[in-house]
């Protein structure tokens, strides 16, 4: 890994980096899933299906992390969902209450777009 990202990684600070593995890793697996679903189930899929498929990920994968980091990883996760959340509803006009459902994450709920991998 370290040849794979070295350069991609310098400058995030060394507690950082695994999270931000983590992530690139959740982005990879969301993205293979949702194209899994689209060429063998004939469904469609869009981006917003993946980022959401990640934030689930990675608040799954957050009780592998250190203690210290998975409040910081869960927070991520929420954050990035909220902000994929505003900007589709910003860009499209779209009522995202009608479409996200809630699940439990740690100690916080974040959002999740059913459609992409079924929970």
């Amino acid at each position: 890994m370290p040849s794979m990202f070295g350069s991609w990684l310098i400058g995030i600070p060394k507690e950082y980096k695994p999270l931000v593995l983590l992530g690139a890793a959740a982005l990879c697996w969301s993205v293979w899933l949702c194209r899994n679903i689209v060429v063998f189930d004939n469904k469609k899929s869009s981006f917003l299906q993946v980022i959401y498929s990640s934030t689930h990920w990675l608040c799954t994968w957050t009780i592998l992390q250190k203690l210290t980091l998975q409040d910081k990883l869960v927070a991520a996760s929420h954050f990035l969902a909220q902000v994929a959340k505003d900007f589709f509803a910003r860009a499209h006009g779209w009522r995202s209450s009608l479409r996200i459902d809630s699940h439990y994450c740690g100690r916080i709920y974040i959002k999740l777009f059913l459609g992409c991998v079924s929970f």
